[in-house]
Formats: C-alpha cells, structure tokens, sequence
C-alpha cells in the first residue's frame, strides 16, 4: 500500500523544486533590480556659480542652485534661494526657491515666500508662499 521511497528519489525531487524556486526568485529579482533603478535615480545638481545653456532630459530629479537657460524636462525640479530656470519647462512637480521664467508645464508647482515665477504656467495644483511673487498667465490643466 505504502511504498518507501529511496534517497536518490527524495533528492531528485527536492533538486527540482529548489531549482523552481530558484528560476522564480530570479525573475522576480530582475524585475525589482529594472523597476528600482529607475525609482532610485541619483539626483542631478547644477551647483551655484555654475551657468548652464541648452536642453536638459532626465527621469529623476534636478536641483538647480545655478543658472539654467534652454529647455529642461525632468521629474522633479527645485529651483534653489540662489538659482534661476528660464526657458521651456516641463515636470511632475516643481518646488520653486529662486527664479523661474518662461513656459511652464507642471503637476504641482510650490512657489516659495521669496521666490519670483514669471512666465505662462499650466498646472493640475499650486501652492503660493506668502511672499512669492508670480508674473505672468497661470492655467489649470
């Protein structure tokens, strides 16, 4: 009724299985490793005294604390107290601390108390700081 199986089956058996799971948690793993490296991209940085012309494209983040004149597409923008952006600007969300002109086309835009936004800006939510000065068109997409 019962039969008793002998080693070499019982390990034959568990091979397969560790292999299954093995090849699993491989795909699995490879998976995380495409999905995070494009969620933890390191942030760029344009650093004060630092002037920069021309387009900019990124999926992560850039933090400007310099000057930036041309067309700047990426993630996340902040502007810093010393920084200015001017041109064709397209983000999720921008977090303004400095100087932003031109077209602007955002999520979620934050204009800081001592900050100054001119230009036309769309967006789906703004936050204006006491203090933030914004010149210009404002349009909710």
């Amino acid at each position: 009724m019962f039969s008793r199986k002998n080693e070499d089956e019982s390990k034959i058996q568990s091979d397969e299985s560790f292999n299954q799971v093995s090849a699993e948690t491989e795909a699995s793993e490879v998976s995380d490793v495409d999905s995070s490296q494009i969620r933890n991209l390191k942030p760029s940085m344009i650093s004060e005294g630092f002037d920069f012309n021309g387009d900019i494209k990124s999926n992560g983040s850039l933090t400007v604390d310099g000057s930036i004149v041309g067309q700047v597409s990426v993630d996340s923008l902040i502007v810093g107290v010393t920084g200015s952006v001017s041109g064709t600007i397209t983000a999720k969300s921008i977090n303004v601390k400095g100087k932003l002109a031109g077209n602007v086309s955002c999520s979620d835009i934050i204009v800081g108390g001592r900050s100054i936004v001119d230009g036309n800006v769309t967006y789906s939510s703004i936050t204006i700081q006491r203090g933030g000065i914004i010149k210009g068109d404002l349009k909710k997409s």
